[in-house]
């Protein structure tokens, strides 16, 4: 039995998951806007608990790896990464818009868009395609106004049957919620079900993340 810890802490609503196997034990989804990095490992340790799984049972952590809030990427990162090395166990690093998308993976005929609100008028977001049960990236994580958002769009959709939008959407401005083509945005968060299971594949193929340099997807400093 393999049971991995997942840890998302990239948008507004951070989410934590035990999961054996593909099967979720247990979550717990809190706000991460106040106090994340005080809250974050007992919220742990009392997943672990509330789901009989001790410490030594932990196989692999699959952290969710960004875009999202610069503060809420840095320190799950942190946690993650300083979990993996105490444990010790795999750390496996999932980008989170690929874990938003992925429980639609098998809409036949459509263009999956994760998008998350990056603020400033703009948003973080990537296109996939679902086949055969598993999602083929069409472009890279990438941070975008609206305009250039419509553009990416009218770029992909060329003999695909639907556009799908895929997110947390609360604050996204309007222009990202009727993008052309596309119905309003299908309101998801990032599972540990996808995130378990798309770090499964990585470990599957003998794939993993070193600790001391795994690096989070941030696309923008925290200046900017």
């Amino acid at each position: 039995m393999t049971t991995i810890l997942t840890i998302d802490t990239c948008t507004d609503l951070s989410t934590l998951g035990v999961v054996r196997d593909g099967v979720v034990l247990g979550e717990s989804a809190f706000p991460s806007r106040y106090t994340l990095a005080a809250r974050l490992l007992a919220r742990l340790e009392w997943l672990l608990g509330e789901c009989g799984v001790t410490r030594g049972d932990v196989a692999a952590i699959a952290l969710s790896l960004g875009p999202g809030s610069f503060t809420g990427v840095r320190i799950g990162a942190a946690a993650a990464k300083t979990l993996a090395q105490w444990l010790p166990v795999t750390l496996v690093g999932v980008p989170t818009l690929e874990a938003l998308a992925y429980p639609y993976r098998d809409f036949r005929d459509a263009l999956l868009v994760p998008i998350i609100n990056a603020r400033r008028q703009q948003a973080y977001c990537a296109l996939f395609r679902g086949e055969f049960g598993a999602l083929q990236r069409q472009t890279p994580d990438l941070v975008l106004g609206a305009d250039g958002f419509d553009d990416l769009l009218a770029q992909h959709t060329a003999g695909v049957a639907h556009t799908v939008l895929i997110g947390l959407t609360d604050g996204l401005p309007a222009p990202f919620l009727h993008a052309p083509g596309a119905p309003q945005p299908l309101r998801s968060t990032v599972t540990p079900h996808a995130l378990a299971a798309l770090a499964a594949d990585r470990l599957a193929r003998g794939d993993h993340d070193d600790p001391l340099t795994l690096v989070p997807i941030y696309l923008r400093s925290a200046a900017e």
